[in-house]
């Protein structure tokens, strides 16, 4: 019993103790005013970091992890910007300039296409090897195959959409390695350079036009540019602004339009002799069926 009550002695001893200690007014506000620092400290600690969390995915738009020098890095869309439609290696040179209505007459009638009795302006640039062999033409930026046909009058030509309104033109192809709907990136093949019955003087070659809201844009103007660089002219050139070159340097071509025309619209004439040729094909069609069912008719009631 002795040891019993030495054991449980301390016991008493400590509990005693905490009772006088509850006893005492302070120790209830001191336990609140402690635990109320406590849930304060944790509720600025945790607003803390939500801000730092904030200013980090500030950062990682803004900075790649790659970027040592601390630079801002723009977004793939504005960070990609046109190049020639072919590989560096390929050897092509630019065969004949885009129609500049502010370049010299020199220039401008370099810058011309005859065909059908008429000057066209180059809505775009030609590129050719020196050789007139073939070469891959590639694609000048990313984009979406809209157009991917074969043009009786231009070859098999390829029209890619981009940002901004922007669409690049690629006529002349041999071959094509894509067709409508079809999405490519930068520097995919798109095919082949050929010839055309619109030019025939250019060879093997292949027509590269930048369309800015369906207007052309100098090629030579946007390169090493993104398409939200690209601006459409104020307006569209007209046939009103070049006479026939032929007038200056003193030629004479026998039945030959003194007009000029847009490259374009040779394009857009294109289409609707295409369009054309399909409609009387179908109303050839339609007749042969028709005198063919009267034939059957006929046979029949002399039956």
């Amino acid at each position: 019993m002795g040891d019993e009550k030495q054991r449980s002695h301390p016991v008493e001893k400590s509990a005693s103790k905490w009772q006088k200690l509850a006893r005492k007014r302070w120790i209830y506000p001191a336990v609140y005013l402690g635990f109320a620092a406590i849930v304060l400290a944790a509720v600025l600690w945790m607003q803390g970091g939500q801000e730092n969390a904030k200013d980090l995915s500030g950062i990682d738009e803004e900075r790649s992890a790659f970027d040592t020098n601390d630079e801002s890095v723009p977004v793939l869309g504005d960070s990609e910007v046109f190049k020639v439609p072919a590989s560096e290696d390929s050897g092509v040179f630019v065969q004949k300039q885009f129609y500049d209505t502010s370049a010299s007459t020199e220039e401008q009638q370099a810058a011309l296409v005859f065909y059908n009795n008429t000057y066209y302006q180059s809505a775009g640039i030609d590129y050719a090897k020196e050789d007139g062999t073939s070469f891959d033409v590639n694609a000048a930026m990313s984009g979406k195959v809209v157009k991917a046909t074969n043009d009786q009058l231009l070859g098999n030509v390829v029209h890619l959409e981009h940002n901004d309104g922007v669409v690049t033109v690629y006529e002349s192809l041999e071959a094509l390695d894509v067709k409508q709907g079809d999405t490519v990136k930068q520097g995919d093949k798109l095919g082949t350079a050929g010839t055309n019955t619109f030019d025939t003087d250019a060879g093997v070659h292949v027509h590269f036009e930048v369309r800015k809201d369906d207007m052309p844009v100098n090629p030579l103007d946007v390169f090493n540019q993104p398409s939200s660089a690209v601006e459409a002219p104020e307006k569209a050139q007209t046939s009103d602004e070049v006479s026939n070159p032929s007038a200056s340097e003193g030629t004479d071509v026998e039945n030959q339009d003194n007009s000029t025309e847009s490259e374009m619209d040779a394009e857009k004439d294109a289409e609707k002799d295409a369009n054309s040729a399909d409609e009387d094909q179908s109303d050839e069609q339609k007749s042969n069926e028709q005198k063919s069912d009267d034939q059957k008719s006929d046979t029949k009631d002399s039956q």
